[in-house]
This record gives structure tokens, sequence and C-alpha cells, in this order.
């Protein structure tokens, strides 16, 4: 990993702290190592990641992908509200990596902890934007892995603001969205003219998805949604709608509309007149269950009479599946006068760790001074083929299809 955009520093901020200050220096620390720098009157410049969430499920994933090919004078900080679970991480983790103890809902430590970052990279969902600007603000590069779309619109709206301070911001980063998005993307990109992208995520039940996916899923069974039909606006609700998807691996499965940002964020991306996302889990009776939970109408009582935090927990102690997932997309269009289907799909296990993968992908990439500043979606900075690339690297398939349409 190496940061095309480092910033040249007076001096080192962690000092007293810093394992590469202290390596340089034969162990010696604090006044030693202080002196020793300042005899030889130069202050190395370290440039330091911030990775919020730093310890969860994906979390740990991203840090473990960082910090395996950060070279000399780089720095993870992994940041969160348990300051010895970040401080146990970062010990694992070796010289590269160090804890902080940060509460991204406090606005009052934001200054002190984005001192001299280059960097930030969120690991989970924030209930407004006012972290997102405090780090484009100061010229800070921003990653999220967020599946919130009405979090993205507010992002979207910084473009220019990120523009004006020289930073970068980087949305859709993650399986679905991330994966999904690169994959309607390619299959869009086979085509002269679409009409249609359809979206299919199967997730397995046996993986430990962590208590903030959990929560975000739960609160989304039965929520009502906005989709864009041919520029016809109308409300859905998750888990309705079912339809027949074709996953790799898994066959023919039934699922249903889900609010995943994807299917928002391509239509409005990738000029397309319709685009829906369609979800289900690896278990046929849990999906049934869910869904007819819904349509009858007592699934957002009981949600609500349980509660969803206990709901989340109930679900992460259940084994109702396997730890594997399938996402495809369907782009639907004509290629010259021939009407055609073209298929792009990602399976294997743990999808968590795909979404790892795909947040540390980018944060390099971003590090290098390969994206340029603004706002953006990962398939508009990133080609398929470079996420896909290291997917398969790391034992995930992709497979291609297209069929000609009648």
């Amino acid at each position: 990993m190496s940061f095309g955009r480092s910033r040249h520093r007076s001096e080192c901020p962690r000092l007293h702290t810093c394992s590469y200050c202290q390596r340089e220096n034969g162990g010696r620390t604090s006044d030693a190592a202080e002196s020793n720098f300042r005899t030889v009157g130069v202050w190395f410049a370290v440039t330091q990641t911030l990775l919020v969430g730093g310890y969860g499920s994906v979390g740990h994933i991203v840090a473990r992908e960082l910090t395996s090919s950060m070279a000399e004078r780089e720095q993870l900080l992994i940041a969160g509200r348990d300051d010895s679970k970040a401080a146990s991480l970062a010990e694992r983790l070796g010289d590269h990596a160090s804890g902080v103890s940060f509460d991204v809902e406090a606005p009052a430590t934001y200054s002190s902890v984005l001192k001299d970052v280059d960097q930030v990279i969120v690991c989970l969902d924030q209930s407004g934007t006012a972290f997102v600007e405090a780090c484009l603000e100061r010229g800070i590069d921003y990653v999220d892995v967020t599946a919130s779309d009405e979090f993205f619109r507010q992002v979207e709206s910084f473009d220019q603001f990120a523009r004006e301070n020289d930073a970068t911001a980087v949305l859709s980063v993650g399986l679905a969205p991330g994966v999904t998005n690169l994959l309607a993307a390619r299959a869009v990109d086979e085509l002269s003219t679409v009409s249609d992208v359809r979206i299919g995520v199967l997730l397995g039940l046996g993986e430990s998805f962590g208590p903030e996916a959990s929560r975000w899923t739960l609160e989304h069974i039965g929520r009502p949604f906005t989709v864009q039909t041919n520029g016809d606006s109308r409300t859905v609700r998750g888990f309705t709608d079912p339809r027949p998807i074709e996953f790799p691996r898994y066959g023919c499965r039934t699922a249903y509309r889900f609010d995943f940002a994807d299917q928002h964020v391509v239509q409005r991306t990738l000029d397309v007149p319709t685009a829906s996302t369609r979800f289900c889990f690896d278990s046929r009776l849990a999906s049934t269950g869910i869904h007819g939970l819904v349509r009858a109408g007592v699934y957002q009582p009981m949600a609500d009479a349980v509660g969803v935090d206990r709901l989340a927990r109930l679900s992460e102690s259940l084994s109702l599946g396997g730890d594997g997932f399938a996402v495809t997309v369907t782009a639907e269009g004509r290629r010259d006068k021939t009407r055609i289907a073209t298929t792009e799909a990602v399976d294997g296990r743990e999808q968590s760790h795909v979404t790892g993968l795909v947040a540390a992908v980018v944060a390099q990439a971003v590090a290098a001074g390969d994206v340029s500043n603004g706002v953006s979606h990962v398939h508009q900075i990133l080609e398929p083929t470079t996420v896909l690339d290291e997917l398969r690297s790391h034992g995930y398939r992709t497979t291609s299809s297209e069929r000609v349409l009648g």
C-alpha cells in the first residue's frame, strides 16, 4: 500500500507511540526518539488511515488486508467505542497498527481523531453525515461500506465540496451494493441499449453478519420504499413481490423485493429505465416464513414488540443455513437489433469477507492517487475486472452468460 497523496509533515504526530519512530531509533521512545530526530533535522512523513469500526466483522478484514501490504511509514488506526477491542486487534496485526477509542456519533472528538489522518474508512452505519463533512473539509479521503441509499444521496450532494477541498469519497463499497454495482456495469456494457437490470442477492443464515448488518436487514423487512419503473414511481415493501431468480450453486430460488441501495444507484448512474434488487436467504424455510409474516401484516408488530436489537441478537445465535452467498445481475436490452439478456454472477463463502476485500481494494486505489476528487460510487472509479480478479485470487467464483431473447 502506497499513499500517492501523502502529506509531508513537519513532525510525527505520534512520536512517543509510533512503531516506525521506535524502530528507527533502536527501540528508543519518548525523549530519546525526539532528540535523535531533531538532531537529524527532518521529521519523516507518516501516512495514516483511520479505520472506524475496525474490529467488527468487516472492519477486521479490511485491517488485515491493509496492514499486510503497508510500507514502512504507513500506519493504520483501528477506531471504535471499545478501545480494548481496538487495541487487541492492533496488537495481533503488528507494528503498522494501533488502537484508538472513538465514537463516530460524538462530533466534539472529530478534530482530535482526524489530526494528521490521510484517509478514513468507515465500516458502520451513521445517523447523519457530520463525520463525512468533517473529513472532506479537511481534505481527508473517505471510503464507506454502508448500504443506505438515503445516506448515499446526502453524501453525493457533497461532490463539489469534496473537489474544492482536494478530497475523494467512494460509496457502494462491499458486496451489495458494491460487487453488484460492478456486475451491473459490466452487464450493461455488453449491450447497445438497456431496458432492465435485475439484481439478485442470496445470503447464508449460517454466517455471522455482525450486529450492525443484522439490525439493518431486520429493519428493512416489510419496510416500504420507492422504486422507479420506466419513469413511474411506486411504493413497494421489503420481502414482498416474489420472483424466481437463478443463483449459481443454489439453482432457482424465490427472491423478494428489498431496499438495497444498488438498484437505486445503478438506475441513476448507469442511465437504465428500470432496476430492481430481490433478496432471499439460503434457507427456503426462513425466506418463505418471513414473506408470510410480512404478507400477513404481523412482522412489524412482532418486531416492535420484541425489539430489533433483541431480534438481531437472536438471529446471530441461530444457525438456520450455511455461510455461502451468491449475487447475480441480469441486464436485458439490445445489441444492435438482437434482444439479449446478459448475466454476471459471483458466489462463494463469507460475504463479509468480500466486503472487506472490496473496501481494501478501493482504499488502496484512492491512496495511490488513482481516483479523481469528488464523490463517486465504486463502479464509477474501478473497472469490474480489478475487483473481480482480486475476488478470484481469494477463491471466489465469477460466471458470465448470455442468451438471445425471442
